[in-house]
């Protein structure tokens, strides 16, 4: 027969015990957690108990994606998140990022980044071409495409950034913790992309159906530039309270990661997208 020990301490599992053996005595034969022969209560190599608590597993059905979207988790659901960014933005970040509980920082960037690509590509042509009987302009595959540059950028940014951020910052982080609060500074600025979408498509329709004159481009040109303002702000602040920095170097390090990131790392990467048929793969997946 094979020790219990060769099994468990190497792979990690549980053995189940032999018939008229107790999980006890098994479990108290070797240290669950570093293989050491037990002789009491606790290992005497590692101090780990002889019995370890089972931990309470959270509930995977579908109630526990529905608890998601309406905050059973406090404080840390997707809409209260939303909600706490909306009012208290940089507060907000810095909050999420130090806790060591919240740990669902990518479901958040899935679902704005996801909400804001499918509401500008998707929903808000369909619903245009609906309301004055014209052709869509939806593109499914544009929502797939930008997704995909927009992770494939924080792949590459991210590890540059924070390289630059710890030379020049004086608090001691991990890049876990960073990466944590790109995932979170992604999802705000594509929140409030969000926020500035509907408004527009609103403000539009309505001066449409009410025949006044107003120039949509403009408009779309100035909501654009007070979005990037916000968001340029909005980083500023986070890294200077997240980093330690002062106010120059704050806004030295958010200009040129803009200046990066805006004007050579997703153009070059869309280029890329585009140049090797990546859309046009993508297109005829989704039909779009």
């Amino acid at each position: 027969m094979i020790e219990a020990k060769s099994i468990g301490a190497d792979w990690g599992f549980t053995v189940m015990p032999e018939a008229g053996v107790s999980a006890e005595a098994t479990s108290a034969r070797f240290c669950a957690n570093c293989g050491t022969a037990l002789q009491g209560k606790f290992c005497g190599a590692c101090g780990a108990p002889a019995v370890a608590p089972v931990p309470e597993q959270a509930p995977e059905g579908w109630g526990s994606l529905t608890s998601e979207f309406l905050s059973s988790h406090g404080s840390n659901g997707i809409f209260a998140v939303a909600l706490s960014f909306l009012r208290h933005p940089v507060d907000t970040i810095i909050r999420l990022t130090d806790d060591p509980t919240y740990r669902s920082q990518w479901g958040f960037l899935t679902a704005t980044v996801g909400a804001q690509m499918t509401l500008a590509y998707v929903l808000l042509p369909r619903i245009y071409a609906a309301l004055f009987n014209v052709p869509s302009a939806a593109n499914n595959s544009a929502v797939v495409t930008n997704e995909i540059v927009q992770y494939v950028g924080m792949v590459i940014l991210t590890p540059i950034q924070f390289y630059v951020c710890r030379a020049l910052g004086t608090l001691p982080r991990s890049p876990m913790s960073y990466v944590k609060l790109c995932a979170l500074s992604v999802s705000y600025g594509a929140l409030l992309s969000t926020l500035v979408s509907l408004g527009f498509f609103v403000t539009g329709v309505t001066a449409l159906k009410s025949g006044i004159t107003l120039d949509l481009s403009t408009l779309w040109n100035g909501l654009s530039a007070l979005t990037l303002v916000a968001v340029l702000v909005f980083v500023t602040m986070s890294h200077k309270r997240f980093w330690g920095m002062s106010w120059p170097i704050a806004i030295g390090v958010t200009l040129a990661i803009a200046v990066v990131s805006w004007r050579v790392v997703y153009p070059g990467l869309f280029a890329l997208v585009e140049r090797g048929g990546i859309a046009g793969a993508i297109s005829g997946l989704t039909g779009g």
